[in-house]
């Protein structure tokens, strides 16, 4: 009786049969299910899908235009101020509002000779003629038709004296100052003459000889003393002379 080998071609045979029939098929209808599932899902269904709901999609305004911050307020700018004007006579700054020069005592505004400007600006209250000493440390007035003497003798110049007593470079007799009835100013070194001179301006005057004096005229006694004149109602070039 002959004998089968093991492994022959017959037992792999055996071993591939296939499955049962009923199996194959419960199989199958598995597979049928799932597919027919998944053709009835709602294609509307966003979760199914994987696509978001349009109704839940939330409606943006158009955007605000950018909203700007006050500017601020600025105050309108101020006209430059001035601190004053140069003197015409020296080199001092005079300050604004001042008629005239703290350092010389000459006046500010220009005098335009023969117009009445000057006058203007220099008259006085009573029509005195006014002698401003330098500094503004004191003024002696010289009505009309009168005549000031100048100098540290009080018997001899008692309206100076107060003011020129203490001044070493002035002499006792040093000169006088008239003031006519017409408005007119002169002048005059005593005639023996003063130690130190007398001056109008820069102009050194003669002993005895009487100067005619404009407003803003400097009358000087001796080198460190001198007045501004102020208030001379008539000056020479005027109508009338």
């Amino acid at each position: 009786m002959p004998v089968r080998a093991q492994g022959s071609p017959d037992d792999a045979d055996a071993r591939a049969e296939p499955l049962d029939d009923d199996a194959g098929d419960r199989a199958e209808g598995a597979d049928r299910d799932d597919r027919e599932e998944t053709a009835d899902a709602d294609p509307d269904d966003g979760e199914a899908v994987g696509e978001a709901d349009p109704d839940d999609w939330e409606e943006v305004g158009e955007a605000a235009a950018p909203v700007r911050p006050p500017r601020p307020h600025r105050p309108a700018p101020r006209p430059p101020q001035t601190l004053g004007v140069r003197c015409p006579r020296c080199p001092a700054l005079v300050p604004t509002g001042l008629a005239v020069c703290p350092s010389c005592l000459a006046p500010v505004a220009a005098r335009e000779r023969g117009s009445g400007a000057g006058r203007a600006a220099g008259r006085i209250a009573g029509g005195a003629l006014r002698l401003v000493l330098r500094g503004g440390a004191g003024h002696l007035d010289v009505p009309r038709g009168a005549v000031l003497r100048l100098g540290r003798s009080g018997g001899w110049a008692p309206e100076a004296a107060g003011l020129l007593a203490d001044e070493p470079s002035v002499s006792a007799r040093h000169a006088t100052v008239e003031h006519t009835a017409d408005g007119a100013a002169w002048v005059t070194e005593v005639p023996q003459g003063a130690t130190n001179g007398t001056r109008v301006n820069e102009l050194v005057l003669r002993p005895g000889s009487r100067f005619r004096l404009r407003n803003g005229d400097r009358v000087g006694l001796g080198p460190w003393v001198d007045f501004v004149v102020h208030g001379v109602a008539r000056e020479p070039g005027d109508a009338g002379d």
